[in-house]
């Protein structure tokens, strides 16, 4: 019988003391990435956004899969959730999400991935610590510009 492997996810939790509201609203202003993204710059940044819109961004990791990506909107809740997805179907695709819940008067927020395709369990699996950082590291900036007052 062959085992059946599950997709590989990738996430980060992190508390930040602002309301959904506005964490959403930094979260949705992606002509505003640059300001506090480590990695994420928006290309042609939208200003409304519906499933369906289709970004453009460039991601700067100083790794070989920097470079131009697009992604599509899957779903748009204000102010709850957000979910885009992107990559090469069949080979590597990434369902991106980020859920924010209420929590004693500030936002936790939750950033996932889950990766789907031929090389997803080998490449998430030679990667997994360093994108885990890497998704800590994205909800600490965030968290560090709302509750600086941005």
């Amino acid at each position: 019988m062959k085992s059946v492997q599950r997709n590989p996810v990738i996430t980060a939790v992190t508390d930040i003391a602002s309301l959904p509201e506005d964490v959403w609203r930094q979260l949705t202003d992606f002509a505003g990435y640059a300001q506090w993204h480590p990695a994420l710059r928006f290309v042609d940044a939208p200003t409304a956004v519906l499933p369906g819109t289709r970004l453009r961004a460039q991601v700067s990791l100083g790794t070989e899969n920097d470079g131009e990506y697009r992604f599509t909107v899957l779903h748009y809740e204000a102010p709850r959730r957000l979910v885009w997805e992107g990559g090469i179907p069949d080979v590597l695709m990434g369902r991106h999400s980020f859920l924010l819940e209420p929590r004693d008067g500030g936002t936790r927020f939750t950033e996932s991935e889950e990766f789907t395709g031929t090389a997803a369990v080998e490449t998430v699996e030679l990667a997994r610590s360093q994108m885990e950082e890497g998704y800590a590291s994205y909800g600490r900036a965030l968290k560090k510009r709302l509750e600086s007052g941005h």
